[in-house]
């Protein structure tokens, strides 16, 4: 009961995101010219039956247009189709996300600084970053060709250690976006469309849940449900201890259904289970040997005493 009431109070005060807010003025083609048009469109589209994709994107790019915002050249195609299928196909729904999108990259100037050192972006050495959350694109990826990134939200992840104050804990919510850019140029070397998350649990306690931790989740989950829709193509949490399930019930209340149901989150007792898992999604030599594979062991990761779950030894420890 202790615990729970810990993590409710720390939800309440946990602001919609923490990054900084949108300027009050943006350059005019992106927005003028659509409300006069948007409440004829919505009826227009209530009684339609679900385009395919070719004309979701051609009505997504007349929405847009009739706003004042074309988009006939940029984004590509299969972006615009991604913020269609994120609302389902509705032109109207997702020409306002993507005008969201389109003014949240100028504001953040994403296309200038995605290639800016990291350290830029954090305010921070990377190093310190990869000590309290361990993050990497493998090289490996899965029986779809999609990237997989390994994250360790274990033990040591104190975001309040890592962001003592509000300036560097929006650092690092700007260095989600930038990270996620890297990831995206992955996503163009591979020809793939989506990439798959494995996340360590192992070692992670309720006491690590305070407010910056929530405030930063909260954030990443928007980000990535706001900016790259249809980019998770799954999500695996393994080594997962019971009490992670209090923390679940928070982070799903951030999350729509379809990114709900591509979560699997397998217990710390059942390592079985996760060895089945992880190489139900890859290939042994697609994986490294701290998550059941035959690949080279991710450097600098945390080490756990493997008294349950899937050990995590580097560098071929045994």
């Amino acid at each position: 009961p202790q615990v729970k009431a810990r993590i409710r109070r720390a939800a309440a005060v946990v602001s919609p995101c923490c990054e900084p807010p949108l300027p009050a003025v943006v350059s005019p083609p992106l927005y003028m010219g659509w409300l006069s048009s948007r409440t004829a469109c919505e009826k227009s589209t209530k009684s339609r039956a679900p385009p395919d994709a070719e004309t979701a994107v051609a009505e997504l790019r007349a929405e847009m247009a009739r706003r004042g915002s074309p988009i006939d050249s940029y984004p590509p195609t299969d972006d615009v189709l991604r913020f269609a299928k994120a609302r389902k196909l509705n032109a109207v729904k997702a020409a306002d996300m993507l005008q969201a999108d389109l003014e949240w990259r100028q504001a953040r100037r994403v296309e200038e600084r995605r290639d800016a050192p990291a350290e830029d972006i954090l305010g921070k050495p990377i190093a310190a970053l990869q000590q309290v959350l361990p993050h990497v694109c493998s090289s490996g990826v899965d029986k779809l060709g999609r990237p997989i990134i390994f994250k360790h939200f274990g033990g040591q992840c104190s975001f309040s250690r890592l962001c003592p104050d509000r300036e560097s804990v929006d650092r690092l919510c700007e260095y989600n976006w930038w990270v996620n850019e890297q990831y995206c140029k992955r996503l163009a070397a591979l020809g793939a469309e989506q990439w798959v998350v494995v996340i360590d649990a192992k070692g992670w306690q309720p006491g690590l849940i305070d407010r910056t931790a929530l405030r930063v989740l909260k954030s990443m989950a928007d980000t990535d449900a706001d900016h790259y829709p249809e980019r998770l193509g799954g999500l695996v949490v393994v080594n997962a201890p019971a009490s992670l399930a209090l923390v679940w019930r928070i982070v799903k209340t951030w999350l729509d259904e379809k990114t709900k149901a591509k979560v699997d989150i397998i217990s710390s007792s059942d390592p079985k289970r996760a060895t089945e898992r992880l190489h139900g999604l890859a290939a042994p030599d697609q994986l490294p040997e701290q998550y059941a594979g035959t690949a080279p062991p991710l450097e600098a990761w945390p080490i756990w005493p493997a008294k349950s779950g899937l050990p995590s030894k580097p560098n071929g420890a045994r």
